[in-house]
């Protein structure tokens, strides 16, 4: 087991909440709420370096990050469905070797309770959007 964690190539955090700043809300929909964010501590990332028969995996931080936040409307109420939400998300992101949109992590409103995922920022617009451009590549 550690041999394959010294070897992972992405990583998922609990990101502590004062570790973003300039959250604000970009979109609603039935299920919840979409915002950006600036995750100060920066994306965590691996870099493979060939070394004759061998690789050195070099971890390393981007500085600040902007990132997106997705919260459901009843996350506050139910936890362990979003948490099983979260975890399938995960799954699929463990099983998929096309991936286009990276989960950083999880983390919690500090003053509402309320869990949110965190994902790479998306510049070109909402999730549906995405989904229509990509769908064919996802199937």
């Amino acid at each position: 087991m550690k041999t394959f964690q010294l070897r992972a190539l992405s990583y998922e955090d609990v990101i502590p909440f004062d570790r973003l700043s300039e959250i604000k809300k970009i979109g609603k929909g039935g299920f919840g709420s979409v915002y950006s964010a600036t995750w100060l501590d920066g994306i965590r990332k691996v870099k493979t370096i060939k070394d004759g028969n061998d690789y050195i995996y070099k971890r390393a931080r981007e500085q600040s990050s902007t990132v997106a936040l997705k919260t459901l409307a009843s996350s506050i109420e139910n936890n362990n469905d979003y948490l099983k939400e979260f975890k399938s998300l995960m799954a699929c992101k463990l099983n998929s070797t096309y991936t286009k949109l990276a989960i950083y992590g999880i983390t919690q409103n500090t003053e509402t309770m309320e869990y949110l995922m965190v994902f790479q920022y998306a510049k070109n617009g909402s999730l549906s959007k995405y989904l229509r451009n990509y769908f064919c590549n996802l199937t």
